[in-house]
């Protein structure tokens, strides 16, 4: 009975705060970095827009830290990122103009696969500043 009181109750449950688990998130993120390089073309090209948008909210006490970040946020760094790759989308159409799918047909799928690439990337942050 004495050794009940002389150790916290979760002293008894060595196993789940062992230290090598921290080298195991190091793995884990190493993976998505080499997965993300095996994306498809426009994947990778949304990326570096999806980058920099998200590169100028992360700072110390930014909402993509927040236990629950705001849905409405999140769309709105959507709604920005779209705007850039219209731009971008825009131009690529005035130099080409017989290769480019109109932006309609194509806009609701780059718009999920844009929502899938910020929130991955804020998962990625979330798990860095977390160490």
């Amino acid at each position: 009975m004495d050794y009940y009181k002389a150790f916290p109750f979760y002293m008894g449950y060595g196993q789940q705060w062992n230290i090598p688990m921290l080298a195991n998130e190091d793995r884990i993120l190493e993976d998505m970095e080499y997965l993300q390089q095996m994306y498809p073309s426009y994947a990778k090209k949304y990326q570096g827009v999806i980058n920099s948008v998200v590169d100028k909210v992360d700072y110390n006490g930014s909402f993509i830290y927040d236990q629950y970040p705001d849905k409405t946020t999140l769309l709105r760094m959507v709604q920005s990122i779209m705007t850039v790759i219209k731009a971008n989308e825009d131009q690529a159409a005035e130099l080409a103009p017989s290769e480019s799918v109109p932006w309609e047909e194509k806009e609701s799928w780059i718009q999920e696969l844009v929502t899938v690439l910020m929130y991955n990337d804020i998962i990625k942050r979330r798990r860095r500043k977390a160490k």
